[in-house]
């Protein structure tokens, strides 16, 4: 099974580079909370079963292997994720908070371009 995760992860953080080089703080913020969402899904929960993959300080040490998430685990993640922000955003704007669902508004389109 291919680790669609690790790809889209790899995007992430080229583009949090280009977006920390352009001072775009919002930008950053979504994509780190995005990076930090992929691997909380990723997770491993409970007792490991046995799969242990070495870490890269070649100190003896290992650690579990993370879940492998498929297209759609990553499409409902990045679905949730938005949803998250535009009910938030629409909350903010009830409570007469239009630049904070404004912001939440502009995270939820930046975490959308990652759909598909």
């Amino acid at each position: 099974m291919t680790d669609h995760a690790a790809n889209l992860r790899a995007t992430l953080r080229t583009d949090l580079k280009s977006a920390m080089l352009g001072r775009k703080p919002d930008e950053v913020a979504a994509l780190r909370a995005l990076i930090a969402a992929i691997d909380n899904a990723q997770a491993v929960t409970g007792e490991p079963d046995g799969r242990y993959v070495s870490n890269r300080f070649a100190d003896g040490a290992a650690e579990v292997a993370r879940k492998l998430m498929s297209k759609a685990d990553l499409q409902a993640l990045l679905d949730g994720e938005i949803a998250a922000r535009r009910t938030a955003a629409d909350q903010y704007r009830s409570a007469g908070h239009p630049d904070r669902a404004d912001h939440l508004s502009h995270e939820a389109a930046i975490i959308a371009r990652y759909i598909g």
